[in-house]
């Protein structure tokens, strides 16, 4: 059982998946360190600092927080709101918390983003440590 996992969090089906994934594998009191990526040009209209985009990431982790699994309280559980991209907040976290893994979500794409490259495929060239990508079907792993 890995003592640190990273988990890439953006309130998707998949990212959901993944979190419930992760909080059963990582070992009774290890850590979890929850990362949400907030690039300002992806955050919504509305919302217009780094404050108000911070707060909205942490509000969105806070949620998975408060309705998820409660094995989540047996862990020590870090939260990380990173206004850089995905790829960069997710490694730059597990190298600064020697962590086990990388875990993401699955979603199915579309052709586009498959030519362009999807996040978990920039992820698998950049990552410091294994890349977990938790499947669709993952209620049926845990």
């Amino acid at each position: 059982m890995p003592s640190c996992l990273v988990l890439g969090y953006d309130r998707t089906d998949s990212a959901r998946l993944a979190a419930r994934w992760a909080i059963a594998q990582v070992q009774p009191k290890g850590k979890l360190v929850i990362v949400h990526s907030t690039r300002p040009l992806h955050a919504p209209p509305v919302l217009f600092s780094a404050q108000e985009r911070h707060e909205l990431g942490r509000a969105v982790v806070d949620e998975l927080l408060l309705e998820g699994d409660d094995a989540v309280f047996d862990l020590d559980v870090e939260v990380e709101i990173d206004e850089r991209d995905p790829v960069s907040a997710l490694t730059d976290a597990a190298e600064r918390h020697s962590a086990d893994g990388i875990v993401v979500g699955s979603d199915r794409h579309s052709r586009i983003h498959t030519a362009i490259g999807t996040v978990t495929v920039e992820l698998l060239k950049a990552a410091p440590v294994p890349v977990i990508v938790v499947p669709q079907t993952a209620a049926a792993l845990t």
